[in-house]
């Protein structure tokens, strides 16, 4: 059963000025929004001038210095540093989606691990060597997983395109970091899910699908992949607070956390979750176009880690945020 944990902000009293790379994003937003609250002064680095919309009300799009930039290109990278100087920095930003990473591997590869090392490099040649830098990495390093729960000292095993540019990433922010002597943290993800998630994701799919069903008009037959596997699904907003705690954490250098429930839910789980929530009873039919042969039976990570050492624990059960996901795609979906 997941316990609560209270939800406040960044610890640090004083307003900081704070760098959110990927702030358009699922992640971002989210981040954006908490960090905003808690009163820091941010610059948002988004891959064009004009952000995304997504969750972000426009009072919140308004308190952001917008700032964009490819993470491949150096000198605008290095401006960046030098125009925001940051003393803490998020970054998010990268090829986040397993089939995206999997049709451009070479901008996977490059954009998540040579982003990464000229991110920092900027950082340090702008000396901001002082900054805490919250990486944010993916459990997809870990590969096939296995029955047990998933611990940061496992082997890193990836099996795709992706999980191989995350694992890049680790690598490149741990050497960069202890050459440049950079206080960099890595916060590996699994599965994050939630309102303002693209429907590229399984959750949004299914919520976009059932919604379409529930209005009628279409055919009431639901297309899947596999459901017969297992994840450790944590809520966007879980996670980000994971996130806040890194940056509240002294004297961590290159240290890696699980963010995750520990808990294993069935992807059968679920779609039933969507279908109870929408009011639907749809006919389910296994689609051989939609599975992944390298597909990991259950991947679940351990929190013990960012638990014993910050105190979070992930807070919001999985129907509530299957709802609000639901909800949400069905009111508003970014353009």
């Amino acid at each position: 059963m997941r316990r609560v944990n209270s939800h406040a902000p960044l610890r640090t009293v004083e307003k900081l000025r704070v760098l959110v790379t990927g702030a358009d994003g699922f992640v971002g937003q989210h981040l954006i929004s908490h960090l905003l609250t808690a009163g820091h002064e941010i610059t948002g680095a988004v891959l064009s001038d004009l952000p995304r919309r997504g969750t972000l009300s426009d009072s919140e799009r308004a308190g952001v210095v917008w700032f964009g930039v490819d993470m491949r290109d150096s000198d605008r990278l290095q401006s960046l540093a030098r125009e925001a100087r940051p003393e803490c920095v998020f970054h998010l930003a990268g090829v986040s989606s397993r089939a995206e990473a999997q049709t451009a591997y070479t901008e996977a590869l490059a954009v998540n691990s040579q982003g990464t090392f000229q991110l920092l490099w900027s950082l340090a040649d702008a000396g901001l060597a002082d900054a805490r830098v919250i990486i944010a990495g993916s459990a997809e390093v870990y590969g096939m997983g296995g029955q047990g729960r998933i611990t940061e000292t496992a082997a890193l095993h990836p099996n795709s395109a992706y999980g191989i540019s995350k694992a890049a990433q680790d690598v490149v922010a741990r050497a960069t970091s202890e050459a440049l002597e950079l206080d960099v943290r890595v916060a590996r993800f699994f599965p994050l899910v939630g309102p303002g998630q693209r429907d590229v994701f399984a959750l949004p799919s299914f919520c976009r699908r059932a919604f379409r069903i529930k209005r009628g008009g279409v055919d009431s037959t639901m297309h899947v992949g596999n459901l017969d596997v297992y994840r450790d699904f944590t809520d966007v907003r879980d996670g980000i607070m994971a996130m806040a705690r890194l940056a509240d954490l002294d004297q961590v250098r290159h240290r890696v956390y699980n963010i995750c429930c520990g808990e294993p839910t069935s992807v059968r789980q679920l779609l039933q979750l969507v279908f109870d929530i929408a009011g639907i009873a749809p006919d389910i039919v296994m689609d051989k176009e939609l599975i992944r042969a390298d597909e990991p039976e259950q991947i679940v990570g351990d929190p013990s880690r960012i638990e014993e050492e910050t105190g979070w624990q992930a807070e919001l059960d999985l129907r509530r945020t299957v709802d609000d996901t639901f909800h949400w795609m069905t009111q508003f979906r970014p353009t």
